[in-house]
């Protein structure tokens, strides 16, 4: 087979060169894949790409402009084929397009037709993809290149197919957090973040946590709730900067703990989870912070998180905090007003706020007092 090396290609791990793309294999350990679909066949694999992945979107692009190789595709080899580690979307597309008759057959018309629409002049572009060809899979390069890319460069993945990328590195390839985020421009913490998000999710799937499929599908949610004050905490959760302390995150006095928080937080098959929104999770952390909310979520029949808020001394806090926005507002104003006292919009305002104030002193005489305030 043909090298297309560089000048310098003897220092590097790989071969540059062009592969037959009949020659190209699927990753069927693709970090992208489930649990359940790793290992898959060949055609299996180009399915999921078609019912998941959006391929027919890269092959109207392809039929449009010619396959453009901007980004290299990765791969190593095993036997007289490659495998690819990086690039199975365009592999997978140039595939269909190629042999369209290997589509399922509910999407087979459709890659017939993309096929068929594919120009003369780029069908021969097609036969050979050129490919960075490593002896195996597991290269260190290839790991640190994959994980920079998707991890925290600029094609990045959602949140739980990264937190399975840096388990992988954790559990296979016994990495600590500081390698990790070396290896992939990031930082140790959030590393440790991801990991430790990860193991909880894999922990009520184990445990056969009510909701542990909703948790898994809001996997972004809960990485933003464990930094919640309060929710970590709540769970018994901690980040002692090393893998194999953050094997069981939660301990095994706190799984009534989680499998509540995973059903007030994200629902299960029987019951709509209790959080309004993922805005509220600052909000949530101060719920679970208190035992007379917990208390309360936990003794009755249909909870409202309101309520709970309200328990929590939420409420004060979110009233407090609305009458110190208006103090700041009305401390810019003081300057200012004893030039305006003949402006009607002024006079108006400052009525409004007098009339507000009266209404509230109302309710706490002595503070009025303190300032000299008359009823």
């Amino acid at each position: 087979m043909p090298d297309r090396r560089t000048e310098d290609s003897d220092s590097r791990p790989y071969r540059e060169e062009p592969v037959p793309i009949k020659l190209l294999d699927l990753d069927p350990n693709n970090p992208r894949l489930s649990a359940d679909e790793e290992g898959l066949s060949q055609d299996a694999l180009l399915q999921i790409m078609v019912e998941r992945f959006k391929i027919d979107d890269l092959a109207e692009s392809i039929i449009a402009a010619g396959f453009r190789n901007f980004d290299p595709i990765v791969g190593w080899r095993e036997g007289d084929r490659v495998v690819v580690r990086e690039g199975n979307r365009r592999v997978a597309t140039v595939k269909l397009l190629v042999d369209p008759s290997r589509a399922a057959p509910k999407y087979r018309a459709k890659w017939t037709d993309l096929a068929a629409r594919l120009p003369a002049d780029v069908l021969p572009t097609l036969d050979n993809l050129l490919v960075r060809v490593y002896a195996n899979r597991d290269d260190p390069d290839v790991t640190a290149y994959i994980g920079f890319r998707h991890v925290t460069g600029v094609l990045t993945w959602p949140a739980l197919e990264k937190a399975e990328f840096i388990a992988r590195l954790v559990e296979k390839e016994k990495w600590p957090y500081d390698q990790i985020a070396e290896r992939l421009g990031s930082y140790a913490r959030h590393v440790e973040r991801h990991y430790v998000a990860y193991r909880i999710v894999q922990l009520a799937t184990e445990e056969r946590v009510a909701g542990s499929r909703q948790l898994r599908n809001a996997f972004g949610v809960l990485l933003r709730a464990l930094q919640a004050s309060g929710v970590s905490q709540f769970l018994g959760v901690e980040y002692p900067g090393d893998p194999a302390a953050s094997s069981r995150p939660v301990p095994a006095d706190r799984m009534a703990d989680l499998a509540d928080f995973v059903a007030w937080t994200f629902g299960t098959d029987d019951k709509p989870r209790l959080l309004p929104d993922s805005r509220r999770l600052t909000d949530w952390g101060q719920i679970l912070q208190s035992a007379e909310a917990v208390s309360y979520l936990r003794r009755t029949a249909s909870p409202t998180f309101e309520r709970a808020f309200f328990k929590s001394g939420g409420q004060a806090k979110s009233v407090a905090d609305a009458l110190f926005t208006a103090a700041d507002r009305l401390e810019e104003s003081v300057p200012l007003v004893s030039e305006m006292t003949s402006n009607g919009d002024v006079t108006e305002a400052i009525g409004q706020v007098a009339r507000f104030l009266a209404q509230i002193l109302k309710h706490f005489p002595a503070v009025g007092a303190k300032y000299g305030w008359r009823d």
